[in-house]
């Protein structure tokens, strides 16, 4: 018997918290929609797995400690088997540090305890259910930002028909992957809803929170199927996407993701009346994760030397000055490593895998390519144990923004290829023993 629980608790924080995303303190001072922490708990003869995901840029390694230790104190639920990841929110709420040096320790055990209480509570409600999966396409929405210029040089986001571009440096993915799941009435539980473009229609100006385009996709999905319906978003490969072509003169207009929504959901309900959830009462149910060491990039002396040139500059700005700090005191952080985790879910016909970082889409792509499963949902930004964008190795050679070293960009060239690798692992063969009992969680952490 397949029995399914969803819950969506809000985590808005206070006006005057930090919102991160974009370089330069900013403190949010209205609510244009509130964030929210969504769950979905599948129970398949007491085989379950669990998928939260969270209105924020992201959501560090030791936040999704505490919420899978949460949660295996006041449900069944091992920490192996919980999925944590965020929509990438622009302008949601302080998961880290602002740029005035305040962090916000109070908001992240508010938002850990409501991400928590989003699986509790979905588990809770589990009732008997069914589930299908169906694919659409969402085109013209997201477009790929890194682009190939007349100099030989890669640039992104070059400006709206730039005289010098030539033709984008990578693919998009309008791969629209849609989740019914109703009761065994047919009345709708909720929905999930996977899609690749960076979530940051408002840009850098704006000063209110909201979960940008998720935020409007669940809530026109809502008028659908039903004020109770939990309507949850899964970030894909998007970590050299957005929403901008900019092969074409300019002709974004301010609430830019009311029309993404809007788009999103007219596909998503296109793709759900499709949809024929299985009558079966047993969904296979496994989970794999996988931990291996990466080292992170260090600055090169000619990086280190540029750096301290900006901080001897009198024209630097704040911005150049606040990088170049940063860079060198990469030199002293004793943090050389990180240990990375790949999950993969199996839920029937459908395969989740949860990549951490930004992911590019050319290897969403190729999962979903070598993948053996008739849907393969691709979730990014997941379970926290890195930070920063997961670039293909010739984007490094290229250049450009994502692949420049940062703070919180260290990850090196090849990464990308040893997560596809152990994701398709952790696809091939779920194992006997995944099933019977959910594999004890091996986290290093």
């Amino acid at each position: 018997m397949i029995r399914c629980g969803m819950y969506e608790a809000v985590i808005t924080p206070p006006l005057g918290s930090s919102m991160p995303g974009h370089a330069g303190e900013r403190k949010a001072a209205e609510v244009l929609d509130d964030l929210y922490a969504k769950a979905l708990v599948i129970d398949s003869n007491g085989h379950v797995a669990a998928l939260v995901v969270v209105d924020a840029l992201y959501v560090q390694r030791i936040e999704v400690q505490k919420i899978r230790e949460r949660i295996s104190r006041h449900t069944p639920i091992p920490p192996d088997r919980v999925m944590v990841s965020a929509t990438h929110s622009h302008s949601g709420p302080p998961i880290r540090p602002g740029f005035d040096g305040f962090d916000h320790p109070s908001y992240l055990n508010y938002m850990v305890e409501r991400t928590a209480d989003a699986v509790i509570l979905a588990y809770n409600r589990r009732r008997e259910a069914r589930i299908g999966s169906g694919i659409g396409r969402a085109e013209g929405i997201a477009f790929n930002r890194r682009y190939w210029m007349k100099d030989g040089t890669v640039r992104t986001n070059p400006g709206f028909r730039h005289p010098e571009l030539v033709r984008p440096a990578g693919p998009a993915d309008p791969e629209l992957l849609v989740v019914r799941i109703e009761d065994t009435e047919g009345r709708p539980i909720g929905a999930v809803t996977n899609f690749a473009c960076h979530t940051d229609t408002l840009g850098g100006g704006n000063l209110g929170l909201s979960a940008d385009y998720p935020g409007e996709l669940s809530r026109l999905l809502k008028r659908e199927l039903g004020s109770e319906a939990v309507c949850l978003f899964v970030q894909g490969a998007s970590g050299d996407l957005n929403h901008y072509d900019f092969t074409k003169p300019k002709s974004i207009e301010p609430g830019h993701y009311r029309v993404m929504g809007r788009k999103l959901a007219d596909e998503t309900m296109k793709v759900w009346r499709t949809i024929m959830p299985s009558q079966s009462g047993d969904l296979p149910v496994s989970v794999r994760q996988a931990f291996f060491p990466i080292a992170y990039r260090l600055p090169t002396e000619a990086e280190a030397d540029e750096a301290h040139r900006t901080l001897a500059s009198e024209g630097a700005t704040e911005k150049e000055r606040y990088f170049a700090e940063h860079l060198l005191n990469m030199l002293n952080d004793p943090e050389k490593t990180a240990m990375v985790e790949v999950q993969t879910f199996r839920l029937g016909e459908l395969a989740v895998v949860g990549l951490p970082g930004e992911i590019f889409a050319e290897f969403g792509l190729r999962l979903k390519r070598h993948s053996s499963y008739k849907y393969t949902m691709i979730n990014t930004l997941c379970n926290g144990s890195i930070q920063g964008y997961v670039c293909t190795k010739e984007a490094y050679v290229q250049g450009g923004y994502e692949s420049k070293l940062k703070r919180n960009h260290r990850i090196p060239s090849g990464a990308g290829d040893l997560f596809v690798e152990h994701a398709l692992q952790g696809l091939a063969s779920p194992g006997k023993e995944a099933l019977e009992s959910g594999c004890p969680s091996n986290d290093p952490a």
